[in-house]
């Protein structure tokens, strides 16, 4: 044969069987817009947070943490809601998860953890690593109540909150620096189901959180998320009585109350699914003047694998 066109043709189709993910294969993606409430120039000088008059264009990836691709996505599992922010000043990800805390705090156990994850024989995990991980690690219990609540078993990616769990740094433009961390919540309400129809819904509609969320978008009723923030300024961090890093614990309430931010509302579906969902590429790393990284251990390991993960996958 000398059809060349076709060879070429069949090496792009080979190559589009890209590396999967180590977590989060499995998801949805839809865009939309941020509108901001008010302006933030005492706490950081990003000009998305700053701009009031312009909506900011977002793109939002859902998915399940264990969730490989053909799985069911009403399992019990962790959540994730990545926001890709575009700013004027460059791309801004906010990478967040529907429990306010993680299984670790340490950036040295994360190769046990997902050893602990790694899904058997293309299945789920082994059960037995899994909570021998737990019970080593009794920070991880914390995360353990969350999960195996109905926060596990969520009924939609419409009525789902999201959190940081990571800090991260907010800079005005007097140098002054801020602690912060992110919570979405959603407009609608939030809903979770018990494990006994998310078993159900397993077998009946594997691909439900997708499809309930392509279907409202098809309808108009355009899913909205409020976002709020918690700060604690740089010479009051070290005051207060809890590790402001520490990501298997929350920020109390009623020492750092919530501050609303904006609200997201998502309105129009991806057109090309493997290169607009399946190829999305989201990293803490991903930052605009601002914004910054602390000097986090974990945070840092975060932002290796993401960055490494996608050097992997688009090659």
């Amino acid at each position: 044969m000398t059809d060349f066109l076709l060879f070429n043709k069949l090496a792009e189709m080979n190559r589009e069987m890209t590396p999967e993910r180590l977590f989060h294969e499995k998801g949805v993606g839809a865009y939309g817009k941020f509108n901001l409430y008010m302006p933030f120039f005492d706490y950081t000088k990003a000009g998305f947070l700053n701009n009031t008059e312009e909506p900011t264009e977002v793109f939002v990836r859902f998915s399940r943490a264990l969730g490989r691709r053909g799985s069911s996505e009403t399992a019990r599992d962790i959540r994730g809601m990545s926001v890709k922010f575009f700013t004027g000043s460059g791309n801004y990800d906010l990478l967040c998860q529907n429990m306010p805390v993680f299984f670790i705090n340490e950036a040295g156990k994360f190769p046990d953890l997902y050893a602990a994850l790694r899904p058997v024989n293309g299945l789920s995990c082994d059960r037995e690593k899994f909570w021998k991980f737990i019970a080593d690690n009794p920070e991880a219990f914390h995360l353990i109540m969350w999960l195996f609540s109905n926060k596990g078993t969520i009924k939609s990616y419409r009525h789902m909150e999201s959190f940081s769990v990571n800090t991260y740094i907010w800079r005005n433009e007097k140098n002054k620096i801020f602690y912060v961390r992110y919570h979405w919540t959603p407009l609608a309400g939030i809903k979770n189901i018990s494990s006994q129809e998310a078993e159900f819904l397993a077998g009946y509609d594997p691909d439900a959180l997708t499809n309930d969320l392509y279907k409202a978008i098809e309808d108009d009723i355009y899913p909205e998320y409020e976002l709020s923030v918690q700060i604690i300024p740089e010479n009051a961090a070290k005051e207060v009585p809890f590790d402001i890093f520490n990501k298997t614990l929350i920020w109390p309430e009623r020492a750092c109350p919530h501050i609303k931010v904006g609200k997201m509302t998502l309105n129009r579906l991806p057109s090309n699914f493997h290169d607009e969902v399946e190829m999305c590429y989201f990293s803490p790393s991903n930052i605009v003047p601002g914004i910054e990284i602390p000097d986090d251990e974990m945070l840092a390991l975060m932002c290796f694998a993401h960055d490494d993960g996608w050097r992997n996958r688009r090659r």
